[in-house]
């Protein structure tokens, strides 16, 4: 059977570079693909309200159905392009998770560590970061953040092969599918998601 992959692309601009870089490397693929754009999606802040301590999220937006999606796939991609650091509503969406996390762990969101092995996904569910620009170059202490963040959440990191290993780390432009011409880039993360099929195939 084929391995399910799905990306979450952070960028707020619908169809922008992080899409189309993803979309041309799930597109040569033998992979079930499913590309999520927050740019469509309604994503609020926590208001750590400690609802989700037993129950999904109260807040009426599109955080739960992408939570149900991502538990449901073998991999998840992260497409993330960088803002001032990152995306606001990719980070948004990243605390969104991790309070979950951090609330069951803790039997409320403050505490002394009283469920220490709780996670959101099985430790098995593999994950890689595409970080891309335009002309500037993501920070890797910003890469860093984001990749913990995650990891918190109890996926496995992907590492890439090349510097700064955490992530591909790339030029995509600024104009919408200028991307396409950085070959190098799209071979890499072809590359990387290559290697989180394996992952994903050994479970």
């Amino acid at each position: 059977m084929k391995p399910t992959l799905l990306a979450i692309v952070g960028s707020h601009r619908k169809n922008g570079n992080s899409y189309t870089l993803t979309k041309a490397v799930f597109d040569s693929l033998d992979a079930s693909t499913a590309i999520i754009q927050l740019a469509d999606k309604e994503i609020e802040f926590c208001n750590i309200c400690g609802a989700c301590i037993d129950r999904d999220c109260i807040l009426k937006d599109d955080f739960s159905n992408i939570l149900t999606q991502m538990k449901k796939a073998d991999g998840i991609i992260f497409a993330v392009p960088k803002y001032l650091t990152a995306s606001s509503k990719f980070m948004a969406f990243l605390e969104r998770l991790a309070v979950i996390v951090h609330t069951r762990k803790h039997g409320g969101y403050a505490g002394s560590v009283k469920n220490p092995d709780y996670t959101l996904f099985s430790d098995s569910k593999p994950f890689c970061v595409f970080a891309s620009s335009g002309t500037g170059e993501f920070g890797e202490e910003t890469l860093r953040t984001i990749t913990d963040y995650i990891g918190y959440l109890g996926l496995t990191l992907v590492s890439h092969d090349q510097p700064p290993l955490i992530a591909v780390r790339l030029k995509a432009g600024d104009d919408k599918g200028e991307v396409l011409k950085n070959k190098t880039a799209i071979k890499q993360c072809r590359e990387l998601t290559q290697k989180v099929i394996a992952v994903a195939k050994k479970q």
